[in-house]
């Protein structure tokens, strides 16, 4: 008999079947496994639908849910009021989970120590004329986030855990933000921004293990940059337009810190570090521009937290 803990499991995907399918089955490989899995989907075409399909009869139950339009933090507030588990774990379609990935991402929360919980990103090696991932966390000891933690210390949403009812209570993700909407990413660095405000301890479990896999080309990798910089951008001027000061203090930190690795990557010829860097300070303006411009008064929300407990209930 499988041992089950009160765990959903959350991927969103668009157009990437091909991850997704490692994906879900590292895990359902993962043990203890949680009660679920939800794919909310809102690829074009049906080879998604189809992967989740033939999982179909597994111990654990993979649920897909059809995507409504388009936007990383659209899936996620879809798909939250489908999850079942008390507690809520979310990846990407491009990772892979170790196997004890549930039961360390959970023990936290499951132990009242936090709200919320990030785990250890490490790197695929890239093969096949790719480049390796940036996309790695990997903090030292067990760090436990506070109030005034810079979120971006934090981690991404690609390893993340959170009690529902955390969730709730914070709201959901802002649409305006992350892959597929206006401000292209950072939907992950605003919740947490917001979880930390509002009084919920988010901490580090090294054991729970995600390795990201590198599957961009050179020139994906330098759009995944320009994405990273016109979220942070959005993201900053966001909250510092709410009255949170510190946020005019973290863009100008931000660009400081971007300009010296970008001096730094001249002397070496390190050229992929330098139009990686340049991309990023340019977009870091544009994402800024964009939200005061564009984004400022339309948060949106697919749906609520609050009206899919009551459709649970």
């Amino acid at each position: 008999m499988t041992t089950r803990l009160d765990v959903s499991v959350l991927i969103c995907t668009r157009d990437r079947s091909a991850l997704v399918e490692g994906c879900l089955d590292s895990v359902l490989a993962c043990s203890p496994a949680p009660v679920e899995v939800v794919v909310v989907d809102q690829s074009r075409d049906q080879a998604t639908r189809q992967a989740v399909d033939r999982r179909q009869g597994a111990a654990v139950p993979v649920r897909y849910v059809r995507g409504i339009g388009h936007g990383l933090s659209r899936a996620k507030n879809q798909g939250v009021p489908e999850c079942a588990g008390a507690i809520i774990a979310f990846t990407d379609d491009d990772c892979l989970a170790d196997p004890r990935w549930v039961e360390a991402l959970a023990g936290p929360i499951v132990s009242g120590r936090a709200g919320a919980v990030v785990g250890r990103t490490l790197p695929e090696k890239a093969v096949g004329g790719r480049e390796d991932t940036t996309s790695v966390y990997a903090p030292e000891g067990s760090p436990v986030f506070s109030r005034r933690t810079h979120p971006w210390r934090v981690g991404g949403g690609g390893n993340f855990g959170a009690a529902r009812d955390v969730l709730r209570r914070t709201g959901p993700f802002d649409e305006r933000f992350g892959p597929g909407a206006p401000l292209e990413s950072a939907e992950d660095m605003d919740m947490n921004h917001r979880l930390l405000r509002a009084g919920e301890r988010i901490v580090f479990a090294p054991d729970a293990v995600i390795r990201h896999r590198s599957w961009r080309s050179s020139s994906q990798n330098r759009r995944l940059s320009r994405a990273y910089g016109i979220g942070a951008g959005g993201y900053f001027a966001k909250h510092f337009l709410a009255g949170d000061w510190i946020s005019g203090w973290r863009f100008a930190a931000r660009l400081g810190i971007r300009t010296v690795h970008l001096l730094r990557a001249i002397p070496r010829g390190d050229r992929r570090g330098m139009a990686e860097q340049a991309i990023y300070l340019i977009a870091l303006f544009e994402g800024a521009g964009r939200f005061l411009l564009g984004t400022r008064s339309a948060p949106g929300r697919v749906t609520d937290l609050e009206r899919g407990e009551e459709a649970r209930s």
